[in-house]
C-alpha cells in the first residue's frame, strides 16, 4: 500500500513510536488522527506534528480500556478525516516484576490496554475498511510477543495475545482487500521505556542490558515500510530477525543463552531478595 496521502489513525500517537510515525506520515501528505488518553500531551503532539508537513492532524482523546470511549473516538475520527485507510494500534505499556511480586491488577491492566485495547480499536475501525474494501491494519506487538524472560510475564502474555489475534484477523479480512501487518519492535528509546526501566529487576537487566536500543524514528520508519510492502511480519535489524528465527526454529538455544545470563547473575549476586 502506498501511504502517501492516506488517512491514518495512530493509537498511542502522543509519544514514542506513534508520534514518530505520525511525523513521518504527515511529511508524506497523509492526514493523521492521533489517539491517546492524556488530552494535554495529545494536543502538544498535534501542534508539533502539524509542522512536519502538509497533512491534516487531528487529536482525539480516547481511553482504549473503555469501549464507549473507543466507539465515540472512532466516530469522531471518521468525521474529522472523512474516512480511514489505515489503523495503527500502537498503544501499550509494560511493568516488570516476577509473577509472585506482581498483583493481579497489574496483569489485568496490562492485558486490558495492550491486548483488549487492540481488539476494541479493530472492532471500531475495521467495519469502515470492510465497507470500502481496502485498507490496512497494523498491530504493534513486541519482540516479547514471540519470546519472553524474567520479569515480563504480564507484558509478554499481552503481546503474545496480539499475535494470535492478528493471525486470525489476517485471514478474516483477506476477502475484503484489507491487509493486516504485525510489527515487533525491539528495545526502543521512548518515554515508555524510561518509565518501564524505573522498576526493572536486576535479573531482567542481566538478560536485557546489552540489547541494542533503537530510536523511535528508526523503528517508526521500519514499521511504515512494512505496511507499504504489505509484510505480515516486520522487524527491525538483522539481530532482531535472527532472534525471531531462532525462537521459531531453535527455541532451546534462545532459552540456553538467556538462562546462562540468569545463572551468571545469580552466581555473582545471589538470589533475588
Amino acid at each position: 500500500m502506498d501511504l502517501a496521502g492516506k488517512k491514518v489513525v495512530i493509537a498511542g500517537g502522543s509519544s514514542g513510536i506513534g508520534k514518530a510515525a505520525a511525523r513521518q506520515l504527515v511529511a508524506q501528505g497523509c492526514d493523521v488522527a492521533l489517539l491517546a488518553r492524556d488530552a494535554d500531551r495529545l494536543e502538544a503532539a498535534r501542534v508539533e506534528i502539524a509542522k512536519a508537513g502538509s497533512g491534516k492532524v487531528v487529536a482525539v482523546s480516547v481511553d482504549v480500556t473503555d469501549p464507549d470511549s473507543v466507539t465515540a473516538g472512532a466516530a469522531a475520527v471518521v468525521e474529522a478525516l472523512g474516512g480511514v485507510d489505515v489503523l495503527i494500534a500502537n498503544q501499550g505499556f509494560a511493568r516488570c516484576a516476577p509473577v509472585w511480586e506482581a498483583d493481579l491488577d497489574a496483569f489485568q491492566a496490562i492485558m486490558d490496554t495492550n491486548y483488549f485495547g487492540h481488539v476494541r480499536l479493530v472492532k471500531a475501525f475495521v467495519p469502515h475498511l470492510i465497507a470500502q474494501k481496502h485498507g490496512a491494519v497494523c498491530l504493534v506487538t513486541s519482540m516479547l510477543g514471540f519470546m519472553s524472560f524474567y520479569g515480563y510475564g504480564a507484558y509478554a502474555a499481552s503481546k503474545f495475545a496480539i499475535v494470535g489475534f492478528a493471525e486470525s484477523l489476517r485471514q478474516e479480512l483477506l476477502p475484503f482487500g484489507v491487509q493486516v501487518n504485525v510489527f515487533y519492535p525491539p528495545t526502543t528509546d521512548t518515554p515508555g521505556l524510561a518509565e518501564e526501566n524505573e522498576s526493572k529487576p536486576p535479573l531482567t537487566w542481566a538478560i536485557e542490558g546489552t540489547s541494542r536500543k533503537f530510536t523511535a524514528d528508526q523503528v517508526a520508519a521500519t514499521m511504515l515500510a512494512g505496511i507499504t510492502k504489505n509484510r505480515f511480519v516486520q522487524l527491525i535489524g538483522v539481530d532482531s530477525w535472527a532472534i525471531y528465527y531462532l525462537s521459531r526454529w531453535a527455541p532451546w538455544l534462545v532459552r540456553f543463552v538467556i538462562d546462562g545470563e540468569l545463572r551468571k547473575h545469580i552466581k555473582k549476586h545471589g538470589l533475588p531478595a
